[in-house]
């Protein structure tokens, strides 16, 4: 291998890199505000609620205009961490009511009725309540 062989190989190494480092370490074009790791986990007369979805909507101002929810799906074992832009990365800060659906089938890709039967689906009537913080959040356990 000659020495500009080298040198353009050895710079398109560099590139890839630079450009691998920069995509990792810059937020998606479409997040609109910081969020925080937050996770939780929810049971049902102490059965885990494997499938449950839970989504928080803002009861106070958390800057998001998009219409953006913070929401989660819960494994098997009841726990969930939750999603506003990319998996995982958490919620914005700020106070939130909780809506938690638990499907029949967890792993039904259509509508499945409710085994919570609505009780938690609306904002409205919701008691639940979530505040995150910056930094990492653990909510306390939800039994339902």
């Amino acid at each position: 291998m000659n020495q500009q062989t080298m040198q353009s190989t050895l710079g398109m190494i560099l590139a890839g890199y630079f450009l691998t480092f920069a995509a990792c370490s810059t937020k998606p074009d479409y997040q609109e505000v910081e969020t925080y790791p937050t996770t939780g986990s929810v049971t049902v007369q102490g059965e885990p609620a494997f499938g449950a979805i839970v989504v928080l909507h803002p009861t106070s101002d958390v800057g998001m205009t998009k219409g953006n929810r913070a929401f989660a799906k819960a494994q098997q074992d009841g726990t969930f961490a939750l999603t506003t832009y990319v998996t995982g990365d958490g919620a914005p800060a700020g106070e939130y009511t909780a809506t938690v659906i638990w499907p029949e089938n967890p792993n039904a890709r259509g509508p499945s009725p409710d085994r919570l039967r609505g009780k938690y689906a609306n904002p409205a009537s919701s008691d639940l309540t979530v505040s995150v913080k910056p930094g990492e959040n653990q909510l306390p356990p939800w039994e339902l």
